[in-house]
């Protein structure tokens, strides 16, 4: 934390003490801070944000995408706070799985790879590093049948994580581009990666509409003979626009 961040991360851990949950809205500053994400964020939101990261705070619910932050003690159960530390080898297993369970199919360092080694199934792909998966994900991977419809997926869905890995398993090299300056852009400000069946066929840049209650594609690159008019009505369907 910088200078600001420490001396209303002290006002913002009392005021949660004596009146409970808060938001970043909650919070009577109007400083910004741009080193946060872009340039409308308010020191609070990035302070909680640290605070968070150090364990100073923990989410205590949720509304709509605003997180409401409270004390671990008023967070966690009593036994969980009392419990042993782990040691830095726990700790870097429980970091791995982590990583495996959320990405799936993803490459280890060597260090990585012996924190888990007694739990996961290597894989060999042409033009790919070596590859593992979780042995308890095997069963995903027996007679699975690859659905064939065509679907637009989120940009930090976990096969697009590793932009590496994605780069070399499909040739799709994917970036999103919300923080990119417009005239550096390629596909577009929030370009959907298109899936069908086991590979990537191409991009949609979609923007909703809210006034005009439409969407609107402003950028479409996708291989031929790939239908994607169904995919983009279900993501209407699911903004609430036409």
């Amino acid at each position: 934390m910088d200078a600001r961040q420490r001396r209303l991360g002290a006002t913002i851990l009392a005021e949660i003490s004596s009146r409970g949950p808060v938001c970043s809205d909650d919070i009577d500053d109007d400083q910004r801070d741009h080193q946060g994400w872009g340039p409308q964020a308010s020191l609070a939101k990035t302070t909680l944000h640290k605070l968070f990261f150090h364990g100073r705070v923990l989410i205590a619910r949720r509304v709509g995408n605003r997180r409401f932050y409270d004390l671990p003690e008023r967070v966690l159960p009593a036994a969980t706070l009392a419990g042993a530390e782990p040691s830095a080898t726990e700790t870097a297993r429980w970091v791995t799985l982590l990583k495996l369970r959320q990405r799936r199919l993803v490459a280890l360092s060597r260090a990585e790879l012996r924190q888990v080694a007694d739990l996961v199934q290597p894989f060999a792909v042409e033009g790919c590093p070596p590859l593992y998966c979780l042995r308890e994900d095997l069963p995903l991977l027996e007679g699975a049948s690859v659905p064939t419809r065509i679907m637009l997926m989120a940009p930090l869905d976990p096969l697009l994580y590793d932009r590496r890995l994605t780069r070399q398993l499909w040739g799709y090299n994917y970036t999103w581009e919300v923080y990119t300056p417009a005239a550096r852009r390629v596909r577009g400000y929030y370009a959907l990666p298109v899936l069908a069946g086991l590979e990537l066929v191409g991009h949609i840049d979609p923007k909703a509409d809210r006034a005009g209650k439409k969407l609107i594609v402003l950028n479409r690159s996708v291989r031929r003979g790939h239908r994607t008019a169904l995919a983009v009505r279900e993501l209407a369907g699911f903004l609430g626009v036409q």
